[in-house]
């Protein structure tokens, strides 16, 4: 029991500093002048991306949808005036 905890602990710590020293690694990372500029690109690019898909799903609800309901309605109802079909 003593070693598992022992392995544990040890495997926790070794985590944590990892995790420390990653932070830290990332903070140095965004102290140079050319990393922060890249992140900065690479938001806006991202935003710039989302917002392009927000309107294209807008266009899509106000325009398509309404539109291949129409023409879904009307066939549906030329499909009712055809008669029997023999």
């Amino acid at each position: 029991m003593f070693k598992e905890r022992l392995s544990r602990t040890i495997a926790y710590l070794i985590a944590f500093l990892l995790l420390v020293s990653g932070g830290y690694a990332v903070y140095w990372l965004f102290t140079l002048p050319i990393v922060g500029a890249l992140f900065k690109a690479v938001i806006v690019v991202f935003l710039i991306g989302g917002l392009c898909a927000a309107v294209i799903e807008f266009i899509n609800w106000l325009i398509v949808e309404p539109y291949r309901n129409h023409k879904r309605l009307e066939a549906d109802a030329e499909r009712e005036t055809e008669g029997p079909a023999e």
